[in-house]
């Protein structure tokens, strides 16, 4: 069977099949593959938000294998930084790209680009996120708008409208 010919198959993770959005319901409800692949994009999306919101009080560690450990999660802490240089934002954006490339399996070709500002006096940074959702047998591609309020460090991610 070629690939054009194969059902896609979308399959949550096992984290979110054990989360029971529904408690009340005795069996879950089966979903179709729309469905599944929507709720993946949704569950990556939470868990990209999650490790950009997580600070790790370091900008590097020290030894390659933590680099993937839970030492190494997260992203540096931002708010230390001047992002009116543009080599801070430079440096910030393959933080981020880095980061979702290790902690983040279901995102192949992960690219991570400064937005343009529509004003340098707000106090935000803008980026966009873009790669490949892997879904068996060809993967989507998905796109994330981005923005990091660098006074507070809080991260929010936003499924972008056209991809």
């Amino acid at each position: 069977m070629s690939a054009a010919s194969k059902p896609l198959r979308a399959r949550a993770s096992v984290l979110d099949r054990l989360l029971d959005a529904e408690p009340q319901r005795a069996r879950d409800r089966t979903k179709t593959t729309s469905q599944t692949v929507e709720d993946l994009r949704s569950a990556v999306q939470r868990d990209v938000e999650h490790l950009l919101n997580a600070r790790r009080p370091w900008r590097s560690v020290a030894w390659p294998a933590l680099r993937t450990s839970p030492l190494g999660y997260g992203v540096p802490d931002l708010t230390a930084g001047a992002f009116n240089d543009e080599e801070a934002r430079e440096d910030f954006r393959a933080e981020i790209e880095d980061a979702i490339r290790r902690f983040e399996p279901r995102l192949g070709q992960v690219q991570v680009r400064l937005a343009e500002q529509a004003s340098t006096l707000r106090a935000t940074l803008a980026l966009s996120i873009g790669g490949l959702l892997m879904i068996d047998p060809s993967p989507e591609p998905i796109s994330f708008d981005t923005l990091v309020d660098t006074t507070t460090a809080d991260v929010v991610l936003r499924l972008a409208e056209e991809v």
